[in-house]
Protein backbone atom coordinates (compact mmCIF):
# COMPACT_ATOMS: atom_id res chain seq x y z
CA UNK A 1 0.00 0.00 0.00
CA UNK A 2 1.16 3.60 -0.75
CA UNK A 3 1.81 5.52 2.61
CA UNK A 4 0.47 8.99 2.54
CA UNK A 5 3.31 11.60 3.43
CA UNK A 6 3.48 12.66 6.30
CA UNK A 7 6.08 15.11 6.00
CA UNK A 8 5.47 18.90 6.86
CA UNK A 9 7.54 20.69 3.88
CA UNK A 10 9.65 22.91 6.72
CA UNK A 11 12.45 24.34 4.97
CA UNK A 12 14.56 27.02 6.56
CA UNK A 13 14.86 28.62 9.74
CA UNK A 14 11.37 30.07 9.32
CA UNK A 15 9.10 27.06 9.08
CA UNK A 16 6.46 25.46 7.27
CA UNK A 17 6.10 26.89 3.92
CA UNK A 18 2.85 24.85 2.34
CA UNK A 19 -0.13 23.02 3.36
CA UNK A 20 0.49 19.79 4.51
CA UNK A 21 0.34 16.68 2.38
CA UNK A 22 -2.13 14.58 4.18
CA UNK A 23 -4.66 17.33 4.70
CA UNK A 24 -3.87 18.46 0.43
CA UNK A 25 -5.04 14.57 -0.15
CA UNK A 26 -8.15 14.52 1.93
CA UNK A 27 -9.47 17.61 0.65
CA UNK A 28 -13.00 17.41 -1.43
CA UNK A 29 -12.26 18.15 -5.29
CA UNK A 30 -14.90 20.67 -5.18
CA UNK A 31 -14.05 23.50 -8.43
CA UNK A 32 -17.02 25.11 -7.11
CA UNK A 33 -16.31 28.56 -4.53
CA UNK A 34 -17.47 28.80 -1.23
CA UNK A 35 -20.25 30.68 -1.92
CA UNK A 36 -21.54 28.58 -3.98
CA UNK A 37 -21.04 25.42 -2.00
CA UNK A 38 -23.84 25.39 0.59
CA UNK A 39 -21.91 24.01 3.58
CA UNK A 40 -19.27 26.23 3.21
CA UNK A 41 -21.60 29.08 2.52
CA UNK A 42 -23.56 28.16 5.36
CA UNK A 43 -20.56 27.72 7.92
CA UNK A 44 -19.11 31.82 6.42
CA UNK A 45 -22.11 32.97 7.39
CA UNK A 46 -21.91 31.80 10.81
CA UNK A 47 -18.55 33.10 11.40
CA UNK A 48 -19.55 36.51 9.64
CA UNK A 49 -22.27 36.20 12.93
CA UNK A 50 -19.28 36.15 15.28
CA UNK A 51 -17.34 39.11 13.36
CA UNK A 52 -19.49 41.20 15.16
CA UNK A 53 -17.82 41.28 17.92
CA UNK A 54 -15.21 43.13 16.45
CA UNK A 55 -17.74 45.25 14.50
CA UNK A 56 -18.83 46.13 17.80
CA UNK A 57 -15.79 46.98 19.41
CA UNK A 58 -14.87 49.19 16.21
CA UNK A 59 -18.23 50.83 16.46
CA UNK A 60 -17.27 52.32 19.68
CA UNK A 61 -13.57 52.73 18.88
CA UNK A 62 -14.63 55.42 16.37
CA UNK A 63 -17.70 56.69 17.96
CA UNK A 64 -15.92 58.22 20.98
CA UNK A 65 -13.18 59.74 18.29
CA UNK A 66 -16.22 61.51 16.46
CA UNK A 67 -17.60 62.63 19.11
CA UNK A 68 -15.29 64.43 20.62
CA UNK A 69 -15.82 66.14 17.12
CA UNK A 70 -19.02 67.38 18.02
CA UNK A 71 -19.54 70.66 19.29
CA UNK A 72 -22.98 69.65 21.48
CA UNK A 73 -20.99 66.68 22.91
CA UNK A 74 -18.13 68.71 24.46
CA UNK A 75 -20.28 71.67 25.35
CA UNK A 76 -22.59 69.13 27.32
CA UNK A 77 -19.47 67.30 29.41
CA UNK A 78 -18.09 71.17 29.73
CA UNK A 79 -15.21 70.45 27.31
CA UNK A 80 -14.08 67.87 28.90
CA UNK A 81 -9.89 67.87 28.49
CA UNK A 82 -6.64 66.20 29.13
CA UNK A 83 -7.27 63.90 32.44
CA UNK A 84 -11.11 64.23 31.74
CA UNK A 85 -10.84 63.55 28.30
CA UNK A 86 -8.60 60.76 28.90
CA UNK A 87 -10.64 59.06 31.70
CA UNK A 88 -13.75 59.27 29.11
CA UNK A 89 -12.12 57.01 26.95
CA UNK A 90 -10.05 55.04 29.18
CA UNK A 91 -12.96 53.70 31.56
CA UNK A 92 -14.65 51.54 29.31
CA UNK A 93 -11.09 49.23 29.03
CA UNK A 94 -10.67 48.98 32.41
CA UNK A 95 -13.65 46.67 32.50
CA UNK A 96 -11.44 44.80 30.06
CA UNK A 97 -8.99 44.67 32.39
CA UNK A 98 -10.98 43.38 34.94
CA UNK A 99 -12.92 40.51 33.46
CA UNK A 100 -10.03 39.54 30.29
CA UNK A 101 -9.27 35.97 32.62
CA UNK A 102 -12.91 35.76 33.75
CA UNK A 103 -14.23 35.52 30.36
CA UNK A 104 -11.86 33.11 29.54
CA UNK A 105 -12.23 30.93 31.79
CA UNK A 106 -15.84 31.11 31.11
CA UNK A 107 -15.56 30.19 27.24
CA UNK A 108 -13.35 26.98 28.17
CA UNK A 109 -16.12 26.38 31.07
CA UNK A 110 -19.65 27.14 29.25
CA UNK A 111 -18.68 27.30 25.84
CA UNK A 112 -17.62 30.08 22.94
CA UNK A 113 -20.97 30.87 22.00
CA UNK A 114 -23.06 31.07 25.73
CA UNK A 115 -19.52 33.51 26.39
CA UNK A 116 -20.76 35.38 23.71
CA UNK A 117 -23.70 35.77 24.49
CA UNK A 118 -23.30 36.83 28.26
CA UNK A 119 -21.17 39.95 26.78
CA UNK A 120 -23.97 40.91 24.09
CA UNK A 121 -26.43 41.38 26.71
CA UNK A 122 -24.14 43.17 28.74
CA UNK A 123 -23.11 45.88 26.32
CA UNK A 124 -26.66 46.52 25.48
CA UNK A 125 -27.58 47.76 29.16
CA UNK A 126 -24.77 49.84 28.66
CA UNK A 127 -25.47 51.35 25.57
CA UNK A 128 -28.58 51.93 27.19
CA UNK A 129 -28.03 53.52 29.85
CA UNK A 130 -25.24 56.15 27.71
CA UNK A 131 -28.07 56.60 25.22
CA UNK A 132 -29.99 57.88 28.32
CA UNK A 133 -26.96 59.71 30.18
CA UNK A 134 -27.96 63.29 32.00
CA UNK A 135 -24.57 63.83 33.24
CA UNK A 136 -20.75 62.63 33.21
CA UNK A 137 -20.84 60.61 35.93
CA UNK A 138 -23.61 58.89 34.19
CA UNK A 139 -21.86 58.87 31.37
CA UNK A 140 -18.51 57.04 32.65
CA UNK A 141 -20.49 54.01 34.61
CA UNK A 142 -21.79 53.19 31.03
CA UNK A 143 -18.86 53.42 29.32
CA UNK A 144 -17.59 50.74 31.87
CA UNK A 145 -20.44 48.52 31.85
CA UNK A 146 -20.50 48.51 27.96
CA UNK A 147 -16.46 47.83 27.98
CA UNK A 148 -17.48 44.54 30.57
CA UNK A 149 -19.57 43.54 28.07
CA UNK A 150 -17.06 44.01 25.25
CA UNK A 151 -14.56 42.32 26.95
CA UNK A 152 -16.67 39.03 27.62
CA UNK A 153 -17.66 39.03 23.87
CA UNK A 154 -14.72 39.57 22.34
CA UNK A 155 -12.55 36.91 24.01
CA UNK A 156 -14.39 34.26 22.46
CA UNK A 157 -14.90 35.52 19.28
CA UNK A 158 -11.36 34.88 17.71
CA UNK A 159 -10.97 31.71 18.95
CA UNK A 160 -14.42 30.36 17.89
CA UNK A 161 -13.62 31.75 14.21
CA UNK A 162 -10.72 29.91 14.39
CA UNK A 163 -11.54 26.36 15.51
CA UNK A 164 -15.04 26.44 13.43
CA UNK A 165 -13.11 27.41 10.32
CA UNK A 166 -12.75 25.06 7.50
CA UNK A 167 -9.17 24.34 6.79
CA UNK A 168 -8.06 26.30 4.07
CA UNK A 169 -10.32 29.33 4.90
CA UNK A 170 -8.89 29.36 8.39
CA UNK A 171 -5.99 31.98 7.71
CA UNK A 172 -8.52 34.36 6.04
CA UNK A 173 -11.48 34.24 8.21
CA UNK A 174 -9.41 34.76 11.50
CA UNK A 175 -7.66 37.93 9.68
CA UNK A 176 -10.81 38.83 8.40
CA UNK A 177 -12.25 39.24 12.49
CA UNK A 178 -10.21 42.42 13.21
CA UNK A 179 -10.58 43.45 9.76
CA UNK A 180 -14.84 44.09 11.06
CA UNK A 181 -13.39 45.70 13.51
CA UNK A 182 -13.55 48.65 10.43
CA UNK A 183 -17.29 48.14 9.32
CA UNK A 184 -18.18 49.48 13.07
CA UNK A 185 -15.84 52.19 12.62
CA UNK A 186 -17.48 53.25 9.15
CA UNK A 187 -20.92 52.96 10.47
CA UNK A 188 -20.57 54.98 13.97
CA UNK A 189 -17.97 57.71 12.12
CA UNK A 190 -21.02 58.56 9.23
CA UNK A 191 -23.44 58.21 11.77
CA UNK A 192 -22.27 60.69 13.89
CA UNK A 193 -21.32 62.89 10.75
CA UNK A 194 -24.93 62.81 10.04
CA UNK A 195 -26.01 63.56 13.59
CA UNK A 196 -23.53 66.90 14.03
CA UNK A 197 -26.12 68.87 12.37
CA UNK A 198 -29.16 68.25 14.78
CA UNK A 199 -27.77 70.63 17.44
CA UNK A 200 -29.20 68.99 19.98
CA UNK A 201 -28.21 66.61 22.73
CA UNK A 202 -29.15 63.59 20.01
CA UNK A 203 -26.65 64.48 17.87
CA UNK A 204 -24.65 62.36 20.57
CA UNK A 205 -27.54 60.36 22.04
CA UNK A 206 -28.63 59.06 18.45
CA UNK A 207 -24.64 56.74 18.02
CA UNK A 208 -24.61 56.29 21.53
CA UNK A 209 -27.68 54.08 21.69
CA UNK A 210 -26.80 52.66 18.11
CA UNK A 211 -24.10 50.83 19.29
CA UNK A 212 -27.02 48.33 20.48
CA UNK A 213 -27.56 47.42 16.73
CA UNK A 214 -24.84 45.01 16.28
CA UNK A 215 -24.92 43.29 19.32
CA UNK A 216 -29.16 42.84 18.89
CA UNK A 217 -28.05 41.45 15.33
CA UNK A 218 -25.01 39.77 17.28
CA UNK A 219 -27.41 38.23 19.56
CA UNK A 220 -30.25 36.97 16.92
CA UNK A 221 -27.47 35.58 14.81
CA UNK A 222 -25.68 33.23 17.65
CA UNK A 223 -28.88 30.92 17.73
CA UNK A 224 -27.69 29.34 14.52
CA UNK A 225 -23.76 29.48 15.06
CA UNK A 226 -22.32 25.73 15.68
CA UNK A 227 -20.29 25.24 19.23
CA UNK A 228 -16.74 24.94 18.47
CA UNK A 229 -15.57 20.81 17.93
CA UNK A 230 -12.60 21.28 19.39
CA UNK A 231 -14.00 22.66 22.70
CA UNK A 232 -16.65 19.59 22.19
CA UNK A 233 -13.80 17.16 21.85
CA UNK A 234 -12.26 18.72 25.22
CA UNK A 235 -16.03 18.31 26.90
CA UNK A 236 -15.72 14.95 25.71
CA UNK A 237 -18.89 15.13 23.03
CA UNK A 238 -17.13 13.35 20.40
CA UNK A 239 -20.18 12.50 18.50
CA UNK A 240 -20.84 16.15 18.61
CA UNK A 241 -17.86 17.36 17.24
CA UNK A 242 -17.42 14.53 14.55
CA UNK A 243 -21.47 15.69 13.31
CA UNK A 244 -20.33 19.28 12.82
CA UNK A 245 -16.90 18.39 10.88
CA UNK A 246 -19.73 16.32 8.38
CA UNK A 247 -22.11 19.20 8.45
CA UNK A 248 -19.88 21.57 7.76
CA UNK A 249 -16.52 20.70 6.24
CA UNK A 250 -17.36 17.62 4.44
CA UNK A 251 -20.83 18.89 3.51
CA UNK A 252 -23.14 15.88 4.80
CA UNK A 253 -20.65 13.21 3.64
CA UNK A 254 -20.12 11.52 7.12
CA UNK A 255 -17.69 9.02 5.12
CA UNK A 256 -15.34 11.66 4.12
CA UNK A 257 -11.59 11.24 4.79
CA UNK A 258 -11.63 14.92 5.97
CA UNK A 259 -13.62 14.17 8.57
CA UNK A 260 -11.51 10.96 9.86
CA UNK A 261 -8.28 13.13 9.12
CA UNK A 262 -10.00 16.30 11.28
CA UNK A 263 -11.03 14.07 13.65
CA UNK A 264 -7.44 12.06 14.62
CA UNK A 265 -5.94 15.33 14.52
CA UNK A 266 -7.93 17.22 16.87
CA UNK A 267 -8.60 14.31 19.64
CA UNK A 268 -4.84 13.37 19.21
CA UNK A 269 -3.83 17.28 19.84
CA UNK A 270 -6.25 17.11 22.96
CA UNK A 271 -5.56 13.86 24.37
CA UNK A 272 -2.00 14.55 24.41
CA UNK A 273 -2.31 17.60 26.46
CA UNK A 274 -4.41 15.95 29.16
CA UNK A 275 -1.85 15.97 31.67
CA UNK A 276 -1.43 19.55 31.31
CA UNK A 277 -5.26 20.45 30.81
CA UNK A 278 -5.16 20.79 34.73
CA UNK A 279 -2.67 22.63 35.35
CA UNK A 280 -4.76 25.82 34.98
CA UNK A 281 -3.47 29.12 33.64
CA UNK A 282 0.53 27.81 34.76
CA UNK A 283 -0.59 26.08 30.85
CA UNK A 284 1.12 29.38 29.18
CA UNK A 285 4.49 28.87 30.86
CA UNK A 286 4.92 26.05 31.47
CA UNK A 287 7.73 25.05 29.25
CA UNK A 288 10.73 27.36 27.18
CA UNK A 289 8.06 26.86 23.81
CA UNK A 290 4.42 28.35 26.34
CA UNK A 291 6.66 31.21 27.48
CA UNK A 292 7.57 32.11 24.44
CA UNK A 293 4.31 31.91 22.82
CA UNK A 294 2.73 33.86 25.64
CA UNK A 295 5.24 36.66 25.13
CA UNK A 296 4.52 36.51 21.66
CA UNK A 297 0.94 36.60 22.02
CA UNK A 298 0.84 39.84 24.32
CA UNK A 299 3.47 41.55 22.05
CA UNK A 300 1.18 41.34 19.69
CA UNK A 301 -1.19 43.72 21.55
CA UNK A 302 1.37 45.83 21.98
CA UNK A 303 1.95 45.94 18.27
CA UNK A 304 -1.66 46.88 17.70
CA UNK A 305 -1.81 49.65 20.22
CA UNK A 306 1.55 51.25 20.80
CA UNK A 307 2.54 51.61 17.32
CA UNK A 308 1.70 55.12 16.67
CA UNK A 309 -1.86 54.72 15.63
CA UNK A 310 -3.27 55.06 19.35
CA UNK A 311 -2.79 58.48 18.85
CA UNK A 312 -4.69 58.52 15.72
CA UNK A 313 -7.39 55.97 16.88
CA UNK A 314 -9.09 57.68 19.07
CA UNK A 315 -7.70 61.18 19.47
CA UNK A 316 -7.50 62.23 15.32
CA UNK A 317 -9.45 65.23 16.46
CA UNK A 318 -6.62 66.39 18.08
CA UNK A 319 -4.09 65.71 15.74
CA UNK A 320 -6.07 67.41 13.59
CA UNK A 321 -6.12 70.39 15.69
CA UNK A 322 -2.33 70.17 15.61
CA UNK A 323 -2.42 71.14 12.11
CA UNK A 324 -5.18 73.52 11.68
CA UNK A 325 -8.37 71.65 11.16
CA UNK A 326 -10.80 72.73 13.66
CA UNK A 327 -14.26 72.50 12.19
CA UNK A 328 -16.37 70.02 13.41
CA UNK A 329 -17.65 68.82 9.59
CA UNK A 330 -13.91 68.75 8.51
CA UNK A 331 -13.28 66.30 11.45
CA UNK A 332 -16.21 64.26 10.91
CA UNK A 333 -16.12 63.81 7.50
CA UNK A 334 -11.58 62.88 7.46
CA UNK A 335 -13.12 60.66 10.09
CA UNK A 336 -15.41 59.00 7.92
CA UNK A 337 -13.27 58.55 5.09
CA UNK A 338 -10.38 57.05 6.82
CA UNK A 339 -12.49 54.33 8.47
CA UNK A 340 -13.88 53.16 4.76
CA UNK A 341 -9.98 53.41 3.37
CA UNK A 342 -8.48 51.49 6.59
CA UNK A 343 -11.80 48.70 6.22
CA UNK A 344 -10.47 48.05 2.66
CA UNK A 345 -7.12 48.01 2.97
CA UNK A 346 -7.30 45.77 6.05
CA UNK A 347 -9.48 43.31 3.91
CA UNK A 348 -6.05 43.27 1.10
CA UNK A 349 -3.96 42.16 3.90
CA UNK A 350 -6.17 39.51 5.17
CA UNK A 351 -5.75 37.85 1.58
CA UNK A 352 -2.47 38.25 1.72
CA UNK A 353 -1.66 36.01 5.13
CA UNK A 354 -1.26 32.86 3.44
CA UNK A 355 -0.18 34.19 -0.12
CA UNK A 356 2.76 35.75 2.07
CA UNK A 357 3.09 34.45 5.37
CA UNK A 358 2.38 35.56 8.67
CA UNK A 359 5.91 36.66 9.39
CA UNK A 360 6.51 38.52 6.56
CA UNK A 361 3.46 40.44 6.14
CA UNK A 362 4.22 41.57 10.06
CA UNK A 363 7.73 42.83 8.41
CA UNK A 364 6.00 45.15 6.00
CA UNK A 365 3.45 46.13 8.13
CA UNK A 366 5.76 47.24 10.76
CA UNK A 367 8.78 48.70 8.48
CA UNK A 368 6.24 50.43 6.41
CA UNK A 369 4.73 52.30 10.05
CA UNK A 370 8.36 52.90 10.55
CA UNK A 371 8.77 55.34 7.71
CA UNK A 372 5.75 56.86 7.34
CA UNK A 373 5.45 57.94 11.02
CA UNK A 374 8.84 59.47 10.47
CA UNK A 375 7.73 61.34 7.67
CA UNK A 376 4.74 62.32 9.65
CA UNK A 377 6.35 63.30 12.67
CA UNK A 378 8.68 66.18 11.02
CA UNK A 379 5.64 67.18 9.17
CA UNK A 380 4.04 68.17 12.17
CA UNK A 381 6.73 69.35 13.94
CA UNK A 382 7.51 71.55 10.85
CA UNK A 383 4.11 72.98 10.74
CA UNK A 384 3.81 73.65 14.54
CA UNK A 385 7.20 75.20 14.51
CA UNK A 386 6.51 78.38 12.79
CA UNK A 387 5.43 77.59 9.15
CA UNK A 388 1.39 76.91 9.21
CA UNK A 389 1.86 76.06 5.78
CA UNK A 390 -1.75 74.75 4.31
CA UNK A 391 0.17 72.65 2.24
CA UNK A 392 1.95 70.97 5.09
CA UNK A 393 -1.09 70.57 7.10
CA UNK A 394 -2.78 68.30 3.97
CA UNK A 395 0.23 66.23 3.81
CA UNK A 396 0.19 65.21 7.78
CA UNK A 397 -3.24 63.84 6.07
CA UNK A 398 -2.15 62.00 3.83
CA UNK A 399 0.21 60.02 5.53
CA UNK A 400 -2.35 59.87 8.55
CA UNK A 401 -3.64 57.33 5.10
CA UNK A 402 -0.63 56.28 4.41
CA UNK A 403 0.35 55.09 7.83
CA UNK A 404 -2.70 53.62 8.35
CA UNK A 405 -2.50 51.45 5.20
CA UNK A 406 0.47 49.60 6.85
CA UNK A 407 -0.66 49.39 9.58
CA UNK A 408 -3.89 47.63 7.95
CA UNK A 409 -2.62 45.30 5.48
CA UNK A 410 -0.50 43.64 8.61
CA UNK A 411 -0.99 44.44 12.34
CA UNK A 412 -4.90 44.43 11.94
CA UNK A 413 -5.29 41.38 10.24
CA UNK A 414 -2.96 39.67 12.79
CA UNK A 415 -3.79 40.79 15.98
CA UNK A 416 -5.61 38.37 16.81
CA UNK A 417 -4.91 35.44 14.17
CA UNK A 418 -1.33 34.91 15.06
CA UNK A 419 -1.90 34.22 18.46
CA UNK A 420 -4.86 32.17 18.24
CA UNK A 421 -2.79 29.98 15.81
CA UNK A 422 0.54 30.02 17.58
CA UNK A 423 -1.65 28.79 21.06
CA UNK A 424 -2.28 24.94 21.85
CA UNK A 425 -5.63 24.04 22.55
CA UNK A 426 -5.53 24.25 26.47
CA UNK A 427 -3.79 27.76 26.30
CA UNK A 428 -5.97 28.97 23.71
CA UNK A 429 -8.78 30.86 24.99
CA UNK A 430 -6.40 31.62 28.00
CA UNK A 431 -3.42 32.91 25.62
CA UNK A 432 -6.16 35.05 23.93
CA UNK A 433 -7.26 36.04 26.98
CA UNK A 434 -3.63 37.52 27.84
CA UNK A 435 -3.55 39.10 24.58
CA UNK A 436 -7.05 40.71 25.54
CA UNK A 437 -5.72 41.75 28.51
CA UNK A 438 -2.48 43.32 27.57
CA UNK A 439 -4.60 45.06 24.36
CA UNK A 440 -6.69 46.67 26.72
CA UNK A 441 -3.81 47.38 29.50
CA UNK A 442 -2.66 49.59 26.12
CA UNK A 443 -5.29 50.83 25.12
CA UNK A 444 -5.85 52.19 28.69
CA UNK A 445 -2.88 54.22 28.84
CA UNK A 446 -3.55 55.27 24.56
CA UNK A 447 -7.19 56.88 26.38
CA UNK A 448 -5.83 58.12 29.15
CA UNK A 449 -2.16 59.70 28.93
CA UNK A 450 -2.27 60.60 24.69
CA UNK A 451 -4.46 63.98 25.24
CA UNK A 452 -2.68 64.59 27.95
CA UNK A 453 0.74 64.43 26.35
CA UNK A 454 -0.23 66.20 22.76
CA UNK A 455 -1.92 69.06 25.13
CA UNK A 456 1.79 69.40 26.92
CA UNK A 457 4.32 68.62 24.36
CA UNK A 458 2.10 68.04 21.11
CA UNK A 459 4.16 66.47 18.02
CA UNK A 460 7.28 65.82 20.34
CA UNK A 461 5.26 63.22 22.17
CA UNK A 462 5.51 61.33 18.51
CA UNK A 463 9.10 60.53 19.13
CA UNK A 464 7.85 58.42 21.79
CA UNK A 465 6.00 56.13 18.95
CA UNK A 466 9.07 56.57 16.78
CA UNK A 467 11.43 54.77 19.43
CA UNK A 468 8.90 52.12 20.08
CA UNK A 469 8.61 51.64 15.99
CA UNK A 470 12.03 50.50 15.84
CA UNK A 471 11.42 48.37 18.83
CA UNK A 472 8.23 46.36 17.31
CA UNK A 473 10.09 45.96 14.05
CA UNK A 474 13.81 44.63 15.34
CA UNK A 475 11.50 42.21 17.99
CA UNK A 476 9.37 40.79 15.02
CA UNK A 477 11.93 40.18 13.14
CA UNK A 478 14.22 38.03 15.55
CA UNK A 479 11.34 36.40 17.27
CA UNK A 480 8.09 35.54 15.11
CA UNK A 481 8.29 32.40 13.58
CA UNK A 482 6.45 31.20 10.36
CA UNK A 483 3.37 29.05 10.55
CA UNK A 484 2.32 29.45 6.90
CA UNK A 485 0.29 26.53 5.81
CA UNK A 486 -0.01 24.21 9.19
CA UNK A 487 -3.39 23.25 10.91
CA UNK A 488 -3.63 24.51 14.23
CA UNK A 489 -2.05 21.63 15.40
CA UNK A 490 0.80 21.38 13.58
CA UNK A 491 1.73 24.54 14.51
CA UNK A 492 2.67 23.26 17.74
CA UNK A 493 5.65 21.43 16.49
CA UNK A 494 7.06 24.49 15.01
CA UNK A 495 7.33 25.95 19.17
CA UNK A 496 7.37 22.83 21.02
CA UNK A 497 9.85 20.81 19.46
CA UNK A 498 10.89 17.46 18.09
CA UNK A 499 9.70 15.19 21.14
CA UNK A 500 6.30 16.58 21.91
CA UNK A 501 5.77 16.46 18.23
CA UNK A 502 6.57 12.79 17.29
CA UNK A 503 3.93 11.82 20.47
CA UNK A 504 0.91 13.41 18.99
CA UNK A 505 1.77 12.40 15.74
CA UNK A 506 2.55 9.04 17.15
CA UNK A 507 -1.31 9.38 18.57
CA UNK A 508 -2.30 10.10 15.10
CA UNK A 509 -0.69 7.37 13.20
CA UNK A 510 -1.68 4.56 15.32
CA UNK A 511 -5.38 4.78 13.83
CA UNK A 512 -4.53 3.89 10.12
CA UNK A 513 -6.33 2.66 7.41
CA UNK A 514 -8.07 -0.41 7.96
CA UNK A 515 -6.07 -3.47 6.53
CA UNK A 516 -2.49 -2.55 7.24
CA UNK A 517 -0.55 -4.61 9.38
CA UNK A 518 0.32 -4.44 13.05
CA UNK A 519 4.02 -3.39 11.91
CA UNK A 520 3.24 -1.65 9.21
CA UNK A 521 1.63 0.93 11.08
CA UNK A 522 4.33 0.67 13.29
CA UNK A 523 7.24 1.38 10.27
CA UNK A 524 5.11 3.92 9.32
CA UNK A 525 5.02 6.03 12.57
CA UNK A 526 8.32 5.24 13.27
CA UNK A 527 9.10 7.06 10.20
CA UNK A 528 6.63 9.73 10.67
CA UNK A 529 8.26 10.11 14.04
CA UNK A 530 11.64 10.30 12.49
CA UNK A 531 10.53 12.72 9.89
CA UNK A 532 9.14 15.41 12.32
CA UNK A 533 11.68 15.11 14.77
CA UNK A 534 14.02 16.08 11.24
CA UNK A 535 11.76 18.66 10.14
CA UNK A 536 11.33 20.28 13.78
CA UNK A 537 15.20 20.46 14.27
CA UNK A 538 15.50 22.52 10.84
CA UNK A 539 12.29 25.13 11.82
CA UNK A 540 13.85 25.39 15.03
CA UNK A 541 17.37 26.30 13.53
Amino acid sequence: MERRSSSLKMDGPDGPRDIEDRLAHVLPQNPKPWYLTPHLLKLNLCIGVVFLSATTMGFDSSMMNGLQGLDTWMSYFDNPSGTWLGLLNAVMFLGGVILAFPAAWLSDTIGRRYTIMIGIVILTLGAAIQGASQNIATFIVSRFIVGLGVEIAIVPAPVLITEIAYPTHRAKVTGLFQTCFYIGSIASSWITFGTFTLGSTWSWRIPSIMQAFFPLVQLVGILFVPESPRWLVSKNKLEEARAFLVTYHAGGDSSHPLVDHEMELITAHIQSETEIAGMGWSVLWNTAADKKRLAIAGFAAVISQWSGNGIITYYLALVLDTVGIKDSFTKTLINGILQIFNFFAAIIGSFCIDRLGRRTLYLISCTGMLVTFTIFTVLSAVYLEGTNSESVGRTVIAFIFIFFFFYDIGVTPLTFAYPTEILPFHARQKGIAFTNLCNTIALTFNTFVNPIALEAIAWKYYLVYLALLVFITITVYLFFAETKGLSLEEISEVFDGPAIAAGWYRRRHTTDEEGDSHSERHNDTDDADKEIVEHCEKAQG
